[in-house]
């Protein structure tokens, strides 16, 4: 939980990030149109955000500096294109170019302090041969200060939470249970019992797993058995039963039901071995995931949703596992996330 806090605390402080960079820009448009000077310490943090290199810059406002302020921007914006294209050169992969580039934003405004600089050099000899003063303003760089620390800040965090991927679907005899998601009591209402279980049993949370948690208790209808349920209470050490979440669903593969669960609306039952040795497993169950790793070492595949950490967003595995022989001993899915653990 304490992970999910400190999480939760970085997006805050992002947020208050880009609000003052933002203010700061507003307040620089103001300060042209109305022909005034932005407030000092925007001077002063613009004169402190420079490199080792001695570079002055000039404490005054005129429309050149919103100029090169939106100049800047638009080189942010360029950036990010060429970043994309280039990810996309190395990866041919759409979903996973535009992953790298937002979780790396400040590469991202790096190349872009870089584009800006080199325009800004020609710039600077062309008016130096044409006798033309072309200074550098510290309001300018005041908001590429705040656009920098918000990148670094943001991609520290990205480092940390990743992107939020979509949850797994499990379909269990015309009932849909998603994973972290549903309620146990959505499954006592279609008719599903639990082994020795009622909605009011206390469900404990003992907190000392990263895979298991809660509960594990056999699912049950018309005196068939439909797998194995983790039951997790959701914010609490303990909970009632009904008001638990499901976070983790196995089958045996000798299930009698097994023709019956689907994950992500794939069929188990017209599953084998080599369909897991063949092709990618997040084209098994149809998923189209930003940030994923597959693992084939048989006779264990699991392919594993959000890889980055689960201090904010939830993770998601499918797991298919096999006997020697190659048929099926289970298939699972799990999710996993600090709020539990």
């Amino acid at each position: 939980m304490a992970f999910f806090i400190v999480s939760i605390a970085l997006g805050i402080l992002i947020l208050v990030l880009l609000m003052f960079t933002v203010y700061m820009y507003v307040k620089l448009v103001i300060a042209v149109r109305t022909n005034t000077e932005v407030p000092n310490w925007m001077y002063k943090i613009g004169q402190g955000f420079k490199s080792k290199i001695n570079i002055n810059y000039e404490d005054f406002t005129e429309p050149a500096a919103l100029w090169d302020t939106n100049f800047f921007i638009l080189c942010f914006i360029l950036a990010n294109i060429f970043f994309y294209f280039v990810m996309y050169y190395q990866t041919q992969n759409s979903k996973k170019s535009f992953y790298i580039c937002v979780g790396l934003q400040a590469v991202v405004v790096l190349i872009a302090m870089l584009f800006y600089f080199i325009v800004k050099l020609i710039l600077f000899f062309v008016s130096h041969i044409l006798g033309i003063y072309r200074p550098l303003y510290s309001p300018t760089n005041a908001v590429m200060a705040g656009i920098f620390v918000t990148a670094l800040v943001y991609t520290l965090w990205m480092l940390r939470v990743g992107l939020p991927e979509r949850p797994v679907n499990i379909q269990i005899d015309n009932s849909t249970v998603v994973i972290g998601e549903t309620k146990a009591s959505s499954l006592l209402a279609d008719g599903f019992t639990f082994y020795s279980k009622d909605a009011g049993s206390e469900i404990v949370n003992k907190r000392n797993s990263q895979l298991h948690y809660g509960e594990l208790v056999e699912l049950l209808r018309d005196e068939k058995s439909y797998g194995f349920m983790s039951i997790t209470p959701t914010f609490k050490n303990s909970d009632k039963l009904e008001n638990c979440t499901i976070t983790y669903y196995e089958v045996p593969g000798d299930s009698e039901v097994l023709s019956q669960v689907k994950f992500n609306d794939t069929a188990l039952s017209g599953l084998s071995i080599q369909d897991f040795e063949d092709r990618d497993l997040a084209d098994i169950f149809s998923l189209k995931p930003y940030n994923y790793n597959q693992y084939k070492r048989s006779p264990l595949y699991t392919l594993k949703l959000q890889t980055v950490g689960y201090s904010l967003w939830k993770s998601y595995s499918i797991e298919a596992d096999f006997f020697e022989n190659n048929s099926v001993h289970h298939y699972g899915v799990r999710t996993q996330h600090t709020i539990w653990e």
